[in-house]
């Protein structure tokens, strides 16, 4: 995963839950989509005509020729949509995903981008396989959609009726939408400023320039039109409670919102719901809870906002003091390319280092990240208090808030194994790795010796903080260093005695201080060479027993072409699509990850800067307690490299960080950002890891619960209760791709776990 993209490839495999919100699309882009214009054809190639429909056809028995048919298309617009799909039929596929048709975008012969579809392994009749896009910003001269079957797979496709067409917005559609909002159900202060809002955005959408990727997106996307729309109700709603929670009136023009710990809220377009009589938290001992306030000053610029909290008190006088850290959410800017719904700011970084926001503009909504953590030892029950907001230096607005406390407790760390890169050793090493503990990330490196290097600049295993960590109840898994593939030349131990010299001491010291449970190395990262990985995981075997190896190598029998390495990981949808090859692996006593990475896009979860942050949450959470990995890689935490060295953030929060990772994606391998005096600072997508971690942690508290009342033969109905929670529910998630997008399912979800474990039966 680490320095190896090129390109960057988004596979698709099928439309999924990725859903088209426009209503039209143009005539197909495809000139010779029934293939009828076509020249000469390489061998492994033919045109043949079925009930009236040319097909062409692709056979390869010969696994090391690799040839195209490729059609010329004519230039996309830079940050228009569009959908790119062709039918396909397979026939006995080798590979669980193969490469077949592609857009690709080319500058003077150079290929600068590639939009890819995939099919899976076996046979199957025809099918429809496709994707949605956005060209991005590339200077490109050539444009071709390319049929093929990826280099090394067997196998025999058919293609029938390519399409390429443009996603077209309906402005009837906008009409009607606008002609149904009621100005006069807005209150009076907040009334003109909204409608200015809304004048001023239609004459954006209907006026704004051709070519220009964010007015083309939104006309496509209407990510801010719906915000806007529910802006309006939510000012109307707000205003029902205002008078409970004002106390000072002359901020009549501020709406406060709320939105849970599993959305983002656009600045810009921003949707939340409108602020209810009392916040409600509710998590168990050792837990990290959060929510959002969001302050949205619809007439004038507000000067340093910030939010305290009282101390809370329980019914029997209590106290519960500093229960909250309020941390201002930040904003990164998201340019074309991705495919984002939206262009513009997107919050990610959390500006823990400020204690409100110096200035927030008319217009603009800014979050408040509300992180309650709850002590070990915190009695449970019911805790009060109140939230203030505070607006250059007056109190504005103070908010009921109430916590309820789990009877049970969380444990220190994560309960499924992970293996995490923290890359570089950082200035303020002690914060750094205190912060990682906190979103619990053991401090690690995957790539430690990679290519048979040192690099001083690298995070090594600290064994002192590893002992603690492990005093500590905190410490998942670390690497004691990376291995290459073998070489075919024997000398110096097939190349391995360069890692295997410094693998050896930190070997011998995790062996002293009895941290081996805890140890595995890592190596031949995402690596096709099946045999010399082989190889080398047979050597490094004889050197270091009771260490297991973990590797991404490309065998998707997870142990079968590769017996000598213990722990195998595929990215999630290989993992989906090789369950029955995992069952065998796991007879043979290996054990199965999963990661993600650039990989994979859409529909299937991840964790860029403009992916829902649900999606993040269900996949270390709910879809984890359903598909049952046995843990989890993410190759890099703090990959700021890519884009050369950049200034810490500071007081601004809308920042100039620039987060684009490889080719057209955001915030991939970047978790967390420097502050001031280079800092760490964590972000809203850590956040997300941690807490579907914890969704985690309440399934396997119940599910071993559950376990336990059930070898008493006992458990009568609380077991039934029991056991239908632990089935997670489709309508929370059906597959990796299929899933629920309403936070409201999940909490549903979470707080039925939590019910079931504290009335497990005594």
């Amino acid at each position: 995963m680490y320095l190896f993209r090129v390109y960057l490839i988004f596979a698709v495999f099928c439309f999924g839950s990725f859903v088209v919100r426009a209503v039209g699309v143009s005539r197909n882009l495809v000139a010779d989509s029934d293939f009828s214009k076509l020249e000469k054809l390489p061998d492994s190639f033919s045109v043949k005509k079925s009930k009236n429909t040319n097909i062409l056809c692709k056979k390869r028995t010969d696994l090391n020729e690799c040839t195209a048919v490729v059609i010329p298309l004519d230039p996309l617009k830079e940050g228009h949509f569009y959908r790119f799909g062709v039918s396909v039929k397979t026939e006995g596929i080798s590979r669980d995903f193969a490469e077949v048709c592609s857009v690709e975008f080319y500058e003077k012969g150079k290929r600068l981008a590639v939009k890819t579809l995939s099919v899976r392994k076996g046979s199957r009749d025809w099918h429809e396989i496709a994707m949605e896009f956005s060209p991005g910003h590339y200077s490109y001269d050539t444009v071709q959609i390319v049929f093929y079957l990826q280099w090394g797979v067997s196998g025999s496709i058919c293609f029938a009726a390519p399409f390429l067409q443009e996603i077209q917005s309906d402005p009837e559609c906008l009409k009607r939408e606008n002609a149904a909002l009621d100005p006069a159900a807005l209150p009076a202060a907040v009334r003109p400023h909204l409608e200015a809002m809304r004048d001023a955005y239609l004459k954006r959408i209907y006026d704004g320039a051709v070519n220009d990727p964010a007015v083309a997106t939104e006309r496509c996307r209407r990510t801010e039109w719906n915000a806007l729309r529910r802006l309006w109700q939510t000012a109307g709603e707000f205003e029902k409670i205002r008078s409970a929670v004002t106390v000072s009136p002359e901020f009549a023009d501020v709406v406060l919102g709320t939105a849970t710990a599993a959305e983002k809220v656009l600045p810009r377009a921003a949707s939340f719901r409108p602020l209810p009589p009392e916040l409600s938290f509710s998590a168990a001992r050792n837990e990290r809870e959060s929510q959002q306030l969001i302050v949205f000053p619809a007439g004038r610029d507000l000067k340093n906002v910030k939010i305290t909290f009282s101390d809370l008190k329980d019914a029997g006088g209590r106290v519960w003091r500093d229960a909250f850290r309020v941390m201002p959410v930040g904003y990164v800017d998201i340019r074309s390319g991705a495919g984002a719904d939206y262009i513009g700011f997107w919050p990610d970084p959390l500006m823990a280092h400020l204690d409100g926001v110096k200035a927030v503009k008319a217009g603009d909504a800014q979050s408040f990240w509300l992180r309650l953590a709850v002590p070990r030892n915190q009695a449970p029950g019911i805790y009060r208090g109140n939230a203030t907001v505070s607006i250059d230096g007056k109190a504005a607005f103070r908010i009921p808030v109430a916590v309820r406390v789990y009877n049970f407790e969380l444990p220190n760390r994560a309960m499924l194994p992970l293996a995490i890169t923290f890359l570089t050793k950082e200035k303020h090493l002690k914060q750094w790795t205190d912060l990682l503990t906190d979103y619990y990330i053991t401090p690690d490196n995957l790539y430690s010796l990679q290519g048979r290097q040192e690099r001083a600049y690298y995070y090594e295993p600290d064994f002192e903080l590893l002992a603690k960590m492990k005093r500590d109840g905190t410490l998942n898994h670390f690497n004691l260093g990376y291995i290459d593939a073998a070489l075919d030349d024997p000398k110096d131990n097939y190349g391995m005695q360069f890692q295997i010299d410094r693998i050896r001491p930190r070997y011998e010291k995790a062996k002293e201080l009895g941290l081996l449970a805890h140890a595995y190395i890592y190596g031949c990262d995402e690596s096709g060479s099946l045999k010399e990985s082989e190889q080398a995981a047979q050597i490094i075997k004889r050197e270091f027993p009771g260490v297991s190896l973990l590797t991404t190598a490309y065998d998707r029998d997870h142990g079968t072409t590769l017996p000598s390495w213990d722990w195998f990981c595929p990215l999630t949808p290989v993992f989906e699509a090789t369950l029955s090859e995992i069952r065998e692996a796991r007879s043979q006593g290996k054990k199965v990850w999963w990661y993600i990475c650039c990989a994979p896009g859409k529909p299937y979860p991840n964790i860029f800067v403009d992916s829902p942050l649900l999606e993040i949450r269900l996949l270390m959470g709910a879809m984890t307690a359903k598909f049952r990995p046995d843990g989890f890689l993410y190759y890099e935490t703090t990959h700021w490299r890519l884009n050369g060295r950049q200034l810490p953030l500071g007081d601004e929060v809308f920042t100039a960080w620039n987060c684009a990772s490889w080719d057209s994606t955001y915030g991939d391998g970047l978790l967390f950002y420097r502050g001031p005096d280079e800092i760490p600072l964590p972000s809203i997508r850590a956040e997300g890891f941690r807490d579907g971690l914890e969704d985690y942690a309440y399934y396997e508290i119940l599910r071993g619960k559950a376990e336990a009342v059930r070898k008493t033969g006992k458990g009568g109905t609380w077991l039934l209760k029991a056991e239908e929670a632990l089935r997670i529910p489709e309508t929370l998630v059906k597959s990796l791709s299929v899933h629920t997008s309403e936070p409201a399912e999940l909490y549903r979800w979470r707080n039925r776990l939590a019910e079931l474990i504290e009335q497990m039966p005594e």
